[in-house]
């Protein structure tokens, strides 16, 4: 492990001696093949290349995906009668949105992520720009501020993720994983926001995000740490944003019936938490002793609960898109990299496997950061457990010696 670390040590700063022209250029040549690889996944429905001199060449998807098509039906429905959100019977969906989804499979999510899409639909019916059109800017938003953090950070992560766009090209231009995009973009404000030195601001983009998809459940725990009126201000966006709606809308729990019940079996979530217990374990642990900042703790707040999703289902992209969110230590960054890469580039590979491998280059990230710990310092917690866990609630220590968040 102690040669390993020197070694990726020795790269990263080989790498991060790169001279401004020759970052500029790489990154320049990154840009380009990710917009090159974007094109043919640009549907005709929405723009027709064919009346673009250089771009006619270029073959097409014809229509749009099946997450815009979903999406764009539960926006009319919101639009149409706020009310009918989860129930669905008061609009008609368009003969290619009936080909693709059902009602019940349409739009199947929390109300907060559903009423922005509706905002951004009607906009785009507006404007002339579409709902695809506003997506594809939440998809480019983010992109370009993430292609900012690693600037500042560890600028080759950048190309590293994102020079084998073909896999990622589709799900943001073609498919549009649109309630993942627009979570992504709340989750780069938090990340800037700490960045920025605002944790609480951070804290509370968060919780937003957290109403928007469940993916960050895992950073829950952080309120343990929060200053009492930030904790309650969490507190209240995640029930207002997942429980109240209970109150609010009929059939409004079919969402997460229809979600447990898509794909897998219960045996799968229970192998699944076998793996991710004990990960979440020692990454909470690893968060106490290392003092993690309010960056790194909103990067890995998004993974064991995504991991668990991804096993589960056997979905990369749960795992594959939240791994997608800037790692100034790219632990998290080449997870991601690695996952999309062995099967784009090893025949016979599906892209099931990109799971597995991200898993794994997770665990040794973690098994590194133990390293760094000392095993010594490791084996004395476990020999007094409730000391320890008494310091991963916060109470153990003071705040000057776990790394307190606030």
């Amino acid at each position: 492990m102690r040669a390993l670390m020197t070694r990726i040590a020795a790269v990263d700063a080989a790498l991060n001696r790169a001279s401004r022209l020759t970052r500029s250029l790489v990154l320049a040549f990154t840009l380009g093949v990710m917009v090159w690889m974007s094109l043919p996944n640009v549907p005709r429905q929405w723009v027709d290349f064919d009346r673009v001199p250089l771009l006619a060449s270029i073959e097409q998807q014809p229509e749009y995906g099946t997450d815009t098509l979903s999406d764009m039906y539960g926006a009319r429905v919101i639009l149409n009668d706020v009310s009918d959100m989860y129930t669905k019977s008061r609009t008609a969906q368009t003969p290619q949105e009936a080909a693709t989804w059902s009602r019940e499979a349409s739009a199947p999510y929390p109300p907060v992520v559903l009423l922005i899409e509706a905002g951004l639909y009607g906009l785009g019916e507006r404007t002339g720009v579409g709902f695809y059109g506003f997506i594809l800017l939440a998809a480019v938003l983010f992109l370009a501020g993430s292609l900012v953090y690693f600037w500042q950070t560890r600028w080759y992560l950048f190309p590293l993720l994102y020079l084998n766009f073909g896999y990622l090209s589709e799900r943001f231009v073609h498919v549009q994983d649109d309630t993942y995009l627009l979570m992504l973009v709340v989750l780069l404000a938090a990340l800037w926001l700490a960045r920025a030195g605002r944790p609480n601001a951070a804290h509370l983009a968060m919780a937003v995000a957290i109403t928007m998809k469940l993916s960050g459940l895992y950073y829950v725990k952080n309120i343990l740490r929060m200053p009492r009126g930030i904790a309650i201000a969490f507190a209240t966006i995640v029930l207002a944003g997942l429980v109240a709606p209970y109150f609010i809308w009929d059939n409004y729990l079919y969402i997460y019936r229809y979600g447990n019940e898509l794909k897998g079996h219960w045996y799968d979530g229970a192998l699944a938490a076998m793996v991710v217990i004990p990960f979440a374990l020692t990454l909470w642990y690893l968060e106490t002793r290392l003092a993690f900042d309010v960056e790194d703790l909103i990067g890995w707040g998004l993974v064991p609960f995504a991991m668990l999703l991804a096993l589960k289902m056997n979905v990369p992209r749960h795992l594959i898109l939240v791994l997608l969110v800037p790692d100034k230590r790219g632990v998290r960054t080449a997870a991601a990299a690695l996952g999309m890469l062995v099967p784009a580039v090893v025949p016979g590979v599906a892209f099931g496997a990109a799971t597995p491998i991200a898993v794994l280059v997770l665990v040794i990230g973690l098994a590194a950061r133990l390293h760094e710990l000392g095993w010594d310092r490791v084996r004395a917690d476990l020999r007094r457990p409730a000391a320890t866990l008494r310091a991963m609630l916060g109470s153990g220590e003071s705040a000057e010696n776990r790394g307190s968040v606030t």
